[in-house]
């Protein structure tokens, strides 16, 4: 179902004039049948979203003149544009008898007229399913890149995302850094209070990290209780100060288990990409630098110059993981 919201003297305004659907407009739409038979099979050659949509832009310009559109989907924080923005748009709900396909809004500098409505509303016929089909196909493909339990991302969309962001800094000579955080003594969690408590805490830590980061930072689950946090144009303070935060934030996490509280702790080791790393050696000075915040006694973040100061060999980490020390649990 396409239905039109507005055809608004200014694009920010969304409700300036309601539109009658198509069934009702006065004029039917006129468009030439090739190019509504050129329009359906081009859409049907790609399910990416904004292959999609420029297929479409382009092609309508046969029957109706746009300066650019918008595609936003505000419950799954996909936003497109392409072209221009203008001083009149015109603005539909997309659906279908399942699916909330997204609102698709057009721009241009003159107040479309009620025939190009018409064209408009005839073309986006064309569009729905396609549209759907893109939007199925991208949820599925976020599904394969996210950790089930968590939602953080998973190994391949880590190895994935990292090496290209690598190979992106080496290019642009920018800052690169990234975070190991483990949860100290996770395995006393799930053996006293049971994995659906232990998972409950995973995805609250989950939850703690991903409000302690920008959007352009990603974070990652690297294995059980351990997460990689990867941050975009941040040097080695940048990190500091960053881990500091998501440790807290870690800290003040609680889970409730019949009677008590659970406040989880987390070691932090940070890294930062020099002009000589791999994703692996960057990698591995992160786990080297987590190793250490473990010797040093847990609940805490670690650099590298700390790292270099402070080495703690392997024998004193083994000894920590024997402690038997619990997490912070409280009464209620």
């Amino acid at each position: 179902m396409v239905s039109p919201l507005h055809n608004s003297g200014q694009a920010e305004l969304r409700d300036d004039k309601v539109i009658a659907p198509f069934g009702e407009l006065a004029i039917k739409p006129d468009i030439r049948p090739d190019l509504l038979f050129r329009l359906s099979a081009r859409l049907q050659t790609t399910l990416d979203l904004s292959q999609l949509l420029e297929i479409f832009c382009k092609e309508i310009q046969h029957s109706v003149l746009i300066d650019g559109l918008s595609y936003r989907v505000r419950d799954r924080d996909i936003h497109i544009s392409m072209g221009r923005s203008s001083t009149h748009s015109v603005t539909y709900d997309l659906n279908t008898r399942n699916d909330r396909i997204g609102e698709l809004s057009f721009y241009r500098a003159s107040r479309f007229r009620e025939y190009e409505l018409a064209n408009l509303e005839g073309l986006l016929s064309t569009l729905v399913y396609p549209l759907r089909n893109a939007l199925h196909y991208r949820e599925a493909l976020d599904a394969s890149f996210r950790d089930p339990l968590t939602g953080a991302g998973n190994r391949v969309a880590l190895d994935r995302t990292l090496d290209r962001e690598v190979e992106l800094a080496h290019r642009h000579e920018m800052a690169l850094s990234i975070l190991m955080l483990d949860l100290d003594h996770f395995k006393n969690i799930n053996d006293r209070y049971g994995h659906h408590t232990g998972d409950q805490v995973l995805r609250e830590t989950v939850g703690a990290i991903t409000d302690s980061i920008r959007q352009t930072d990603i974070c990652f689950r690297y294995g059980g209780e351990e997460f990689l946090i990867l941050l975009s144009n941040a040097n080695q303070d940048d990190a500091l100060v960053v881990a500091e935060r998501i440790r807290r934030a870690v800290a003040l996490v609680s889970v409730s288990y019949l009677d008590q509280v659970i406040h989880p702790a987390a070691s932090i080791g940070c890294a930062s990409l020099t002009f000589t790393d791999s994703r692996q050696s960057l990698v591995h000075r992160a786990d080297l630098a987590l190793y250490t915040a473990k010797g040093l006694g847990r609940n805490r973040v670690v650099g590298e110059a700390i790292l270099v100061s402070c080495p703690v060999e392997q024998s004193e980490l083994d000894a920590m993981e024997n402690n038997t020390t619990e997490p912070d649990v409280q009464a209620n």
